[in-house]
């Protein structure tokens, strides 16, 4: 016998099993957000070490040609 205004334990369970599956779904799409947070993050991180690398040598080459002894 349903009463009105009370929830009947099959209607919680539905519920219950709704809210988990949006929030394992929810979780699924934040990890993968964050999987591709670092991936660009080292890539980025990658980009700025070469262009270090890039000055670095093109300052050493000037100090060369110029005379000057190269800075370590």
């Amino acid at each position: 016998m349903h009463i009105p205004g009370q929830i009947m334990n099959g209607e919680i369970m539905l519920k219950t099993e709704e809210y988990l599956v949006e929030t394992a779904d929810r979780c699924t799409r934040l990890a993968r957000e964050g999987r591709e947070l670092v991936a660009r993050l080292e890539e980025i991180s990658n980009e700025m070490m070469a262009k270090a690398v890039e000055l670095d040598t093109h300052r050493d080459k000037n100090d060369t040609a110029s005379g000057e002894t190269p800075k370590s």
